[in-house]
């Protein structure tokens, strides 16, 4: 069964606090490097959440979608919030490389969001590959996936075969354990994404800049970042490199759901020079696990609120 029938994907509190650092990065890097004609590429859904946020926020216009379920494509179709949304039915490897080596996919740079709901197989690497290979000077690429890859004792293997030499020979199994997969796939990942631009002599090379963990259930990934054309790298550089950057975290966003009023209560606790501990939430009448609170702490600027409206 298709996702879309199981699952609300604008409704994901830390799924949520993820678009928002993905969309504020993407911000500073149109503004920085002056990318006013970009488009956008992605999987819409039925609810194309990324498409307006990328509209509204970033002011993008020109935009693709792909969907590859049958009735998913009738309802995408049905339900996309733009005229300028071109939803065409497919899978990423079948539509992506003709539609990036058609004039229209070749006309502008592009903020691609390949958002997958599934781990790391034969076809997400070939479609990073191809992204890499074809995309337009100053593209952005963004990728997400779980990190459900078999089990630790295979996963290096796996990985090999995946992604050939990018991979350490000495990639051990207590690298491959569950609370430790999410960041070795991110280190090998990136490191696949750069060594597919020097592989094709990218003028401007790939650029890391989004790396991202986070709980949807599963835990999930976010990497990617930006083929920069050669005059544009330095400046890349720097706006990526900078204290405001916002799409590298180091701590995974593992946040509960949480009611109305313990978000609004601990936000108006927020910021402080101190950090809050449990002691502190008990006093305030509730309790959480310490993680919870310090993922709430980093992330607290971009936590949703989410409500039911009655009409």
């Amino acid at each position: 069964m298709a996702t879309f029938s199981l699952v609300n994907y604008s409704l994901r509190t830390n799924k949520s606090i993820q678009r928002s650092l993905v969309f504020e990065g993407a911000r500073s890097l149109k503004t920085g490097l002056k990318l006013s004609r970009i488009g956008y590429i992605g999987f819409g859904s039925l609810w194309f959440t990324d498409f307006l946020t990328a509209h509204k926020t970033l002011g993008i216009r020109e935009m693709f979608s792909m969907e590859m379920d049958k009735i998913g494509f009738a309802r995408a179709k049905f339900n996309r919030p733009f005229h300028t949304i071109d939803v065409r039915h497919g899978s990423c490897s079948e539509l992506l490389p003709k539609f990036l080596a058609s004039p229209e996919g070749k006309a502008r740079p592009w903020l691609l969001w390949l958002d997958y709901d599934k781990g790391l197989d034969e076809e997400i690497v070939d479609d990073l590959r191809r992204v890499v290979e074809d995309a337009p000077e100053n593209s952005i690429l963004v990728v997400t996936a779980n990190c459900k890859l078999g089990r630790p004792n295979g996963r290096a293997t796996r990985l090999k075969s995946l992604l050939g030499g990018v991979v350490p020979d000495e990639l051990s199994t207590d690298q491959c354990q569950d609370d430790k997969i999410a960041d070795t796939l991110l280190a090998i990942l990136t490191d696949f994404l750069t060594s597919s631009a020097a592989a094709v002599a990218r003028p401007g090379g790939f650029l890391p800049a989004f790396r991202i963990a986070y709980q949807d259930g599963t835990p999930m990934i976010t990497f990617g970042g930006i083929l920069p054309s050669k005059q544009n790298a330095e400046a890349a550089k720097k706006i990526v490199g900078s204290r405001a950057w916002t799409g590298i975290v180091s701590r995974p966003i593992a946040l509960p759901p949480l009611t109305l009023r313990e978000a609004a209560i601990l936000q108006a606790q927020l910021p402080r020079k101190r950090p809050l501990r449990k002691t502190d939430i008990r006093a305030l009448g509730f309790d959480l696990e310490t993680e919870h609170v310090r993922s709430f702490e980093k992330f607290y600027r971009y936590y949703p609120f989410f409500a039911q409206v009655s009409v």
